[in-house]
């Protein structure tokens, strides 16, 4: 079955975003308008907003505190709220220094090396003989008790 659209052009007033997102996590905190300290989870970021995961509530136009490696705490500005995910705007632009202090911060360790960061042999060979002994007292194969211990 064909589904017919079209693209439409974007509307004046649209996305007017100038500043270059820099994509990250980043556990930061945050203080609600009623002094309330909470937990962000900082996905984005740029010179004039960003975007947060929480728990919160919040709604178009409320205001947050959120601190920042070498920026302090900088007011933010809620555009949009959809769930847990909120995108804000900064009252004031936030400096190039606190941005790249904010994507050192959020540097992800990097994937393990299995050969590295194997467990030992002798650990490999407990976990085996532990599998094969729950096996034998739930009446279970160890392919099958495999499959309940991983997944």
């Amino acid at each position: 079955m064909a589904i017919f659209g079209q693209f439409l052009p974007a509307a004046s007033g649209g996305d007017q975003r100038q500043d270059v997102r820099r994509k990250l996590s980043l556990l930061a905190r945050g203080v609600k308008p009623d002094g309330t300290g909470v937990e962000v989870q900082i996905h984005n970021i740029s010179g004039t907003g960003l975007l947060f995961e929480s728990d919160i509530k919040l709604t178009a136009c409320d205001r947050i505190e959120i601190e920042l490696p070498h920026g302090g705490d900088i007011t933010a500005v809620v555009i949009w709220a959809s769930g847990r995910l909120f995108g804000c705007q900064f009252e004031g632009p936030v400096s190039p220094a606190t941005l790249s202090a904010v994507e050192l911060k959020s540097a992800i360790a990097p994937a393990p090396d299995p050969s590295r960061d194997a467990p030992p042999a002798d650990v490999r060979d407990l976990i085996h003989r532990s599998r094969e002994q729950i096996a034998r007292a739930a009446g279970l194969s160890v392919d099958r008790v495999r499959m309940i211990v991983e997944y």
